[in-house]
């Protein structure tokens, strides 16, 4: 009897344990979300966040919250002499939160630090030359890695996120490398919800990634960046981009594309300009 109230003590206890934590992480977010947004970090992201500026009211209530919670959670580092200010850290959290607006999300459970370069940086690479595996550097400007940090240069940021006709976001391309990382697999193929299923979501996108390396063999320009070419996970992490900063554009000319990352972002940033209350995945491709 003392043993099998002893397996059951060692079981129970973590069990109910886990439990509490739960509760107590929820019921925290929970206050956090509710918690007033500060009027100047409202002005800071109009000031600092083109694709905070397009977003209806309704959503940008939804982003306060989740960018309270976002701040509470993760850690920003400075790397290189780089100091962390509210605008560093205002400016990165909105651009990741806004991929989590109207979904169910554990805020990146497996990002832990965001490290924020002043510039572009060396990172050490092994390549290969004739068979050969040879040890060199090569300039980055972000990374996403799969065991818990993001990696961004503060200068693009700065430069690309304020600007009106900006078609690049550092912060999206890596956050989205994040999302699709969240199943445990780097492929383009993230965790998909309710509104999508993996057979058309693959389907669609393999044939529209095909698509893009043969216009990048052939040398034509896409509403798509040619990066995306390079492998699945970068295509989607580009494909990500233009969703949110090209988004008349790749409705138009990727239809299919859209409509895909309409329901698994649940979010229509094409009518964004058009209709301020109206968000939704009905307007015509």
């Amino acid at each position: 009897m003392d043993k099998i109230l002893l397996v059951l003590f060692v079981i129970l206890i973590p069990a109910a344990f886990h439990v509490w934590r739960k509760k107590r992480k929820k019921a925290l977010r929970e206050r956090l979300f509710k918690r007033e947004f500060p009027a100047e970090w409202e002005k800071l992201l109009n000031d600092n966040v083109a694709l905070y500026r397009r977003l209806p009211r309704d959503l940008k209530r939804q982003l306060h919250g989740h960018i309270s919670i976002f701040l509470s959670e993760k850690t920003f580092e400075g790397c290189s002499g780089q100091e962390i200010n509210d605008e560093i850290k205002l400016t990165i959290a909105s651009q990741a939160c806004i991929l989590l607006l109207n979904r169910k999300t554990d805020y990146y459970p497996g990002l832990m630090s965001i490290l924020v370069y002043p510039d572009a940086y060396f990172v050490d690479e092994d390549y290969q030359i004739g068979g050969q595996i040879l040890k060199g550097s090569a300039v980055n400007l972000g990374e996403s890695w799969e065991n818990g940090a993001v990696v961004l240069s503060w200068n693009r940021i700065r430069n690309e996120s304020p600007d009106e006709k900006s078609e690049d976001s550092l912060v999206i391309h890596e956050f989205a490398h994040q999302l699709d990382a969240e199943d445990g697999f780097l492929n383009g193929l993230p965790e998909l919800g309710k509104n999508s299923s993996n057979r058309e979501w693959a389907g669609i996108f393999q044939r529209e990634y095909e698509d893009l390396r043969m216009e990048a063999v052939n040398g034509e320009d896409d509403v798509i960046d040619g990066y995306g070419a390079e492998n699945p996970a970068e295509f989607f992490a580009v494909a990500s981009e233009s969703f949110f900063l090209k988004s008349c554009e790749i409705r138009g000319m990727h239809p299919a594309l859209y409509r895909e990352l309409c329901g698994f972002y649940n979010l229509d940033p094409a009518d964004w300009g058009q209709d301020a209350e109206r968000v939704n995945c009905n307007s015509p491709a």
